[in-house]
């Protein structure tokens, strides 16, 4: 298969179901060898995704390309070095990494600044800060010098309130991802290797979808109140600029942070 991605070697975390998905799938229909890294391999048919195959793994083969499936808890620092080392035994390099694994993985009703429980800021932290540390210390000797990428995912809530102060801990965390990133940039820009962050705002997933009667700022009204191109986004607006920072056409871009919210960071919270 050609493409313009032909002949690289991907690992996308989070990739078993909703945006890693479709980030794993993009990136496989332009060519890349995809590996998913996912705790739950089984996670989109848990989500009611509709998959083409009998599994993502057999989807990112279908299009052509090489795939592999790693089921890993990303917040063991050894366990992450395996599942690397186990991608760069088959593929002997590593071109991208995307850091999509995470999110807000603890209770919506106990989520504000003075209600997250000790508990709770331990799990939310270790999944979107810590896992995206263990994988980037794992993958950084084996990225390709020069041309390599890491996208690391944050959120919109970097920048926007969501009302009654609910995910406290989980926007401080990917905001830690975005100051993370930077410097990663930084030390790894000598060799050639860019690191960018990508930040949605409201994206309708199969998660997302589900849980929205359960957590109001996620409703479909947020995006005729606060969103000035007034709707919420899908998984392509954020694959397509992760296809863009995979890329060649992101060759001289690094150190940044791109948000995809339809402006939502422009507006406050209604």
């Amino acid at each position: 298969m050609s493409g313009p991605l032909h002949g690289k070697a991907i690992i996308v975390t989070g990739a078993a179901g909703g945006m890693g998905r479709a980030h794993a799938l993009r990136l496989a229909g332009l060519g890349a060898d995809v590996a998913v890294f996912d705790v739950d391999l089984d996670i989109a048919r848990r989500w009611n995704e509709e998959l083409t195959a009998a599994s993502v793994v057999d989807e990112i083969r279908a299009r052509g390309v090489r795939g592999i499936a790693i089921q890993v808890d990303l917040t063991d620092a050894a366990a992450t070095q395996a599942a690397v080392e186990q991608v760069v035994g088959r593929w002997e390099h590593i071109d991208v990494l995307v850091n999509n694994a995470g999110g807000a993985v603890t209770p919506y009703e106990r989520s504000t600044p003075t209600t997250t429980s000790d508990h709770d800021a331990r799990r939310v932290v270790e999944a979107n800060l810590i896992t995206t540390v263990n994988c980037c210390r794992a993958a950084a000797p084996h990225l390709r010098r020069p041309g390599a990428s890491i996208v690391n995912i944050a959120t919109g809530g970097v920048d926007t309130e969501v009302p009654g102060a609910h995910l406290a801990l989980y926007a401080a965390s990917k905001a830690a991802v975005v100051r993370y990133t930077r410097s990663l940039a930084l030390e790894l820009g000598p060799a050639g290797i860019r690191a960018n962050t990508v930040a949605p705002g409201f994206i309708e997933t199969a998660r997302i979808r589900a849980l929205a009667s359960s957590r109001p700022a996620l409703g479909d009204d947020v995006a005729t109140r606060t969103i000035p191109l007034r709707r919420n986004g899908n998984e392509a607006d954020v694959s397509a600029v992760v296809e863009f920072l995979a890329g060649d056409l992101s060759a001289y871009v690094t150190g940044e942070c791109i948000r995809v919210n339809g402006g939502m960071h422009l507006s406050p919270p209604g």
